[in-house]
């Protein structure tokens, strides 16, 4: 676990020792530069930390970078408020000064502050001194990696021409940033903050901890909190989140005479309700680090005509404070409560596109590499896991659309994300495993699934996924069934031994399968392979008796193996899944300890995300997070003993009803906003 206190062993600096061991505190802040900028947030009560930035950016153009405003100023300041702190040093991948610009692939800066400097900073702030933050690696990598000429800049860590390859040089290039920040003074902890869908490397590698950038112009808060929740169970470490406020060039800003910089925009950026949703949501998943980018949207001057009489809150400052002023009081650390994992190959690397404005319009893996069929299909059941995660033009303009896009609704409830190189014990502890994307099914991998599945877990996959450098791998035992290898005449009389593709453009369900009502699904054409079941039953085929969905028992648990090639069509788009699949992914939603959906229905609530953790000794947090345009209803549900809930975040009456299922909390969410309950006696 990341350990942000520091043992100062004597003043002497060549006297510091290592770390001391203990829990990560919960953090909580925001960004600036210039002592007074610090008094006024420690003054305003926003939190217990400050993020202080790059010195050559202008992000609170009040305060320059001088000799009078240096580094070691803004350290003196936060160790007089006792404030945790973190300080950003250069931008991107590499080790050369870059400086933004388009021409130069994005905001790339490489100055770092010295040796000596760090070791300064240490002394005097001991224990105070959370880390080292190096900022938006993914993002430089996929940017970098758009254009030739960019790439040129870094030409090794682009010297790579498949997956592996990619995941390997980004990998190698965080570790030589984490041996470079660390290398500083022994203790010091690299905190890599990651904002694409490469969250995994930098837990990987084996960070201090990983911090994510949500809003901006990035990917999907839910889908982004999928990955750093599933990260940090699978490798064992601590993650944060900073929320930025910029949109479309601008960040909201109350006061221009305080902060004049042209992208200080009154009624700019993105709104409070936005940094409210983000807060709450990433603070009951497991988050431990929780800031604002920016001041100018923190606070502004009482009057300002007379700034000598101090400064007051603005709207997003407003937010941090009320946040702090409950996590304060419920500092516990989260343990979210998961019942999915969707599971994607370690070297997978797929980046969503249509981010920053379209500078990355497409899709991608690795920055570099041209997307595929397997990137397709993680692509369109992520769009069932999160309905509208996936932003399109019109997402990341002039707050022309916010939702879906910046936020998803979760009909299936939360999930996480691990790769394949994940733990036995790790993935034991999910109740569903549902692989999605390309794979190499190594013999590790292969040992992994059996392990779970014989242990009592569900897991689906698909024959397209069950191969290792293109050979089919056979497990007759786990899928109850072979894959292709039959013999069969063609049309001119011939014994041939190979693999069949059967085509059709129907699914008939011959089995009970959770969440599939229908009897009989009209899709768009598709093909499957040649699969022979043995021990697994037919759950449904394609009305001319070839399988589409196997169930097979293997030790406790249950394997469904998927037929049709990555369940999706297989002609005229190539981007469509089917319909019998989508229905079977959300029928897994709804059957762990707590679940929130419409009154009077087991169905999900629309507009609706939510995530739910076990907090302290006996008790469970739920937010529950609106992203609609009215009001909704909702009933969270917790299937066990409790002696109670109650409304601790946002404005709701509470309905309870108990029968021998648990306990119903019926709650109303007003729009663009969040409710967060506790029940009590779990």
């Amino acid at each position: 676990m990341p350990r942000f206190a520091l043992l100062v062993a004597a003043i002497d600096v060549a006297l510091l020792s290592g770390v001391v061991s203990g829990d990560a505190p919960l953090i909580v802040g925001g960004m600036t530069h210039g002592a007074a900028n610090i008094q006024a947030l420690a003054d305003l009560g926003v939190g217990n930390f400050v993020w202080i930035p790059k010195t050559n950016v202008i992000q609170d153009g009040n305060t320059p970078w001088d000799k009078t405003h240096d580094i070691l100023a803004d350290v003196d300041a936060c160790v007089r408020n006792k404030m945790h702190f973190l300080i950003s040093q250069g931008r991107g991948l590499g080790l050369a000064i870059r400086p933004g610009g388009p021409e130069y692939g994005g905001d790339g800066n490489g100055e770092m502050h010295s040796a000596e400097t760090i070791r300064e900073i240490v002394r005097r702030a001991g224990e105070l001194f959370a880390g080292l933050h190096a900022e938006e690696l993914d993002a430089d990598l996929v940017q970098s990696a758009l254009r030739p000429s960019y790439r040129s800049r870094i030409p090794e860590l682009y010297d790579f021409t498949d997956r592996a390859g990619g995941r390997a040089h980004f990998e190698g290039e965080l570790t030589k940033l984490k041996k470079l920040y660390q290398g500083y003074v022994p203790g010091v902890e690299f905190w890599p903050n990651m904002c694409i869908t490469h969250h995994h490397s930098a837990f990987r590698i084996g960070s201090d901890l990983v911090i994510a950038e949500l809003l901006e112009h990035l990917p999907c808060t839910e889908l982004q909190l999928a990955y750093l929740r599933g990260g940090a169970h699978q490798f064992g470490s601590d993650w944060g989140v900073w929320v930025s406020p910029w949109l479309a060039g601008k960040v909201p800003c109350e006061d221009k005479k305080l902060w004049p910089a042209p992208y200080a925009v009154p009624g700019g950026g993105h709104s409070n309700s936005e940094f409210r949703r983000c807060l709450y949501l990433a603070y009951v998943s497991g988050a431990r680090v929780l800031t604002a980018q920016q001041s100018d949207d923190l606070f502004s001057y009482k009057d300002p005509a007379n700034p000598a009489a101090g400064y007051k809150l603005a709207a997003w400052g407003q937010e941090l404070k009320s946040f702090w002023d409950y996590a304060r009081n419920h500092k516990e650390r989260m343990k979210p409560i998961v019942e999915i994992a969707v599971m994607v190959d370690k070297d997978n690397g797929w980046a969503p596109g249509q981010l920053w404005g379209g500078w990355m319009a497409r899709d991608s893996v690795w920055g570099k590499l041209p997307t595929d069929r397997t990137d397709n299909m993680l692509s369109a059941y992520l769009d069932v896991l999160l309905p509208g995660y996936h932003f399109t033009k019109d997402t990341w303009g002039e707050k022309t659309r916010i939702y879906p896009g910046y936020f998803a609704s979760t009909p299936v409830g939360p999930f996480d994300i691990v790769s394949s190189d994940i733990s036995e014990q790790r993935l034991s502890d999910y109740r569903y495993v549902v692989l999605l994307g390309g794979f190499e099914m190594t013999p590790e991998v292969l040992k992994t699934l059996r392990t779970y599945v014989g242990q009592g877990g569900t897991l689906f996959v698909n024959v397209d996924q069950m191969r290792c450098h293109e050979a089919f791998v056979q497990d007759r035992e786990l899928l109850g069934a072979t894959i292709a290898g039959t013999r069969w005449k063609t049309a001119d009389g011939k014994d041939v031994i190979g693999s069949r593709i059967f085509g059709s453009s129907k699914i008939a369900r011959k089995a009970e399968l959770r969440g599939v009502t229908e009897q009989e699904f009209a899709e768009l054409a598709f093909c499957s392979q040649d699969v022979q079941p043995t021990t697994a039953e037919v759950v449904a085929d394609d009305g001319a008796g070839n399988p589409v969905l196997l169930r097979n028992r293997f030790g406790k648990g249950t394997v469904y193996l998927s037929i049709p090639e990555y369940m999706m069509e297989g002609y005229a788009n190539l981007d469509d899944s089917l319909k019998f699949f989508k229905a079977m992914i959300r029928g897994i939603g709804g059957t762990g300890p707590i679940d929130v959906t419409a009154p009077g229905s087991e169905a999900p609530q629309a507009d609706i995300s939510w995530a739910a953790s076990y907090q302290g000794k006996d008790s469970v947090v739920a937010v529950v997070a609106n992203h609609g345009e009215s009001a909704r209803g909702v009933v969270v549900r917790w299937r066990g003993k409790c002696a109670g809930g109650a409304v601790e975040v946002g404005q709701s009456e509470v309905t309870t009803r108990s029968d021998e299922g648990g306990t119903a909390f019926g709650v109303t969410v007003p729009p663009a906003d969040v409710l967060l309950l506790r029940i009590r006696g779990t």
